[in-house]
């Protein structure tokens, strides 16, 4: 008998060995290489910059980011207020380019907005135990039979997770000439390459 269940503790080991390199595997299948930023949305369908003419001279432009790590707290902007910025930025410097794409010097928002959309997730976790072997809190007599089905595998706990997409919509009307709440067409695109030229996502299986 001892024998026996030395064998089949030695078994469980390597079994659990063998599970936990097939999580981890999977956990890295549902990861992706980063993607950059500044990049037309209809290039991946997930995130990117749109634009449209609404009027002569005047463009919507809008960012979209991809699902971003959240928090629940509303106070604290979700914990994105520093992405807030990125997007806008990002919608910004597309902004400049078709400024300087339609031949215009500077150009002016008129109007801007930036939203977050946030969702709240509950799963459940369950412990991570092969049935049912030896794995458990034992409730009856653990010598039977050979400590196979004595066991109470327990109940899930829960894990919450927070994630959230930010819009950023800019109406912006394109300048032959620079005035006083104007933005410089080629200061602007300059400022925002430096800053955001390496700049990337990254994204999950999900997303």
């Amino acid at each position: 008998m001892r024998n026996f269940r030395s064998f089949t503790r030695r078994w469980l080991a390597i079994a659990g060995v063998v599970v936990l390199g097939t999580l981890t595997g999977a956990c890295m299948e549902n990861r992706k290489p980063p993607v950059a930023a500044m990049v037309p949305q209809s290039t991946n369908g997930v995130f990117g910059y749109s634009d449209r003419m609404v009027a002569p001279g005047i463009y919507e432009v809008t960012y979209v980011s991809p699902r971003l790590r959240a928090t629940q707290d509303a106070d604290d902007a979700h914990g994105l207020a520093g992405e807030k910025q990125r997007v806008y930025d990002l919608a910004l410097w597309r902004a400049a380019e078709l400024a300087q794409e339609k031949g215009f010097p500077a150009f002016q928002v008129q109007h801007e907005s930036r939203d977050v959309d946030v969702t709240v997730r509950r799963d459940p976790v369950y412990p991570a135990y092969p049935p049912p072997l030896f794995f458990g809190r034992c409730r009856w007599d653990c010598d039977w039979p050979f400590g196979f089905w004595p066991y109470d595998y327990g109940y899930p706990t829960y894990r919450t997770r927070a994630a959230g997409r930010i819009t950023v919509n800019l109406t912006v009307k394109l300048l032959a000439k620079a005035t006083g709440d104007s933005l410089d067409t080629a200061a602007t695109i300059e400022r925002l390459r430096k800053a955001y030229a390496s700049a990337t996502f990254a994204l999950t299986a999900t997303d």
